[in-house]
């Protein structure tokens, strides 16, 4: 069997839907079945033979963050020409509607398509209800993905059909270094996410500068380049942009991830790392998050853009070492649901229905 999977965005900022695919790339790769994956070109350095990249890209706003994605009307000829080349039995889109590359895959495949669905709030396309332009391409689609219940009833507004879910997920191997236990008396919290406004991060800084702690706390914000003040009491590391490596050994040294995201997440595979390194999840009560965080079971939810709920969160945590071990245990449990063996294991099961 050979499968093209295509990804909508270019690289150089990567992001959960790029995860998902290096992903499932890894795991069928493991299996043994040739694929090949194809995206914009972007200045990101691509060596991999299995990647072959068809235009370039261009920063469009959405869904309140930036996605680097291909608008050309003008790459169908290439994308024809490798399809002529590559001949794939299957094509797996992802985010079918994000961009011309994946349209342009669509209305020249000649085999059978998958798509998965990622986001639980469109672009300006959607919101214009423009959704009768794509009504064509989608009839195309073979078999229909959506990572998560909210994602599913989002594109269940603009295209009726039965959509299955395979959720995003992790490969759980990663996170298996042991936990140094904490004996001091510093909270190691820990913040992950792009500089977009909808990741909420200001909202964990007002907690921290407007609430008095009755301990230390050290905040390490990844990702995102913090350029507020200095807080009393709080020691502030911002190493920005890490490798998966460095971001997987710090989540292993840290007590609690605070997610406090205002909304537009469909999923929240940071959520799941934070539980594969046995790290407390503390997050925003929104949709994509509180289908995976059950509230004070396997994490705590708080109210989002509320700074109060954030402190009493972080502080219910430090005050309650035996609840806290529960709630570390029953997010282990809670990893089964999203290993990456058994997700791939569902697309590729797919992959032989369709074939």
């Amino acid at each position: 069997m050979k499968v093209c999977i295509v990804c909508p965005y270019g690289i150089s900022s990567p992001g959960g839907v790029w995860n998902h695919i290096q992903n499932l790339s890894h795991e069928i790769k493991n299996r043994k079945i040739d694929h090949i994956i194809v995206l914009p070109t972007s200045n990101y350095n691509l060596k991999n033979k299995n990647y072959y990249q068809i235009g370039k890209t261009f920063k469009i706003r959405s869904a309140g963050s930036i996605a680097n994605i291909t608008i050309s009307p003008f790459i169908g000829d290439q994308v024809k020409k490798f399809l002529s080349y590559y001949n794939p039995d299957l094509i797996h889109i992802h985010e079918p509607f994000a961009g011309s590359l994946p349209m342009f895959f669509i209305k020249y495949a000649k085999c059978k398509i998958v798509a998965t669905f990622h986001s639980n709030k469109g672009t300006w396309l959607y919101k214009y209800k423009m959704s009768t332009l794509f009504k064509s391409l989608y009839n195309k689609i073979d078999y229909r993905i959506a990572v998560s219940k909210s994602s599913k009833n989002y594109i269940n507004k603009y295209f009726k059909n039965n959509y299955v879910i395979i959720p995003n997920g992790i490969n759980t191997k990663n996170f298996k270094s042991y936990k140094t236990s904490n004996n001091s008396k510093i909270l190691n919290l820990l913040f992950i996410g792009r500089n977009d406004k909808r990741k909420g991060l200001k909202y964990l800084i007002q907690a921290l500068e407007n609430y008095k702690f009755e301990f230390p706390i050290k905040l390490t914000i990844i990702g995102h380049e913090y350029k507020g003040n200095k807080i009393d009491g709080i020691k502030i590391c911002n190493p920005g942009i890490v490798s998966e490596e460095l971001k997987q050994q710090i989540l292993i040294n840290s007590d609690i991830l605070c997610a406090p995201s205002l909304g537009y997440e469909s999923f929240g595979i940071i959520l799941l790392e934070a539980m594969a390194s046995n790290t407390i999840v503390i997050a925003s009560n929104i949709e994509g998050y509180n289908e995976i965080i059950t509230h004070d079971i396997n994490g705590l939810l708080f109210e989002p853009r509320n700074p109060k709920s954030i402190y009493d969160s972080i502080n219910y945590i430090y005050k309650n070492k035996q609840h806290k071990d529960l709630i570390i245990k029953n997010g282990q449990n809670t990893l089964n649901n999203y290993d990456w063996n058994n997700i791939s294991d569902k697309i590729i099961e797919v992959y032989k229905n369709l074939k």
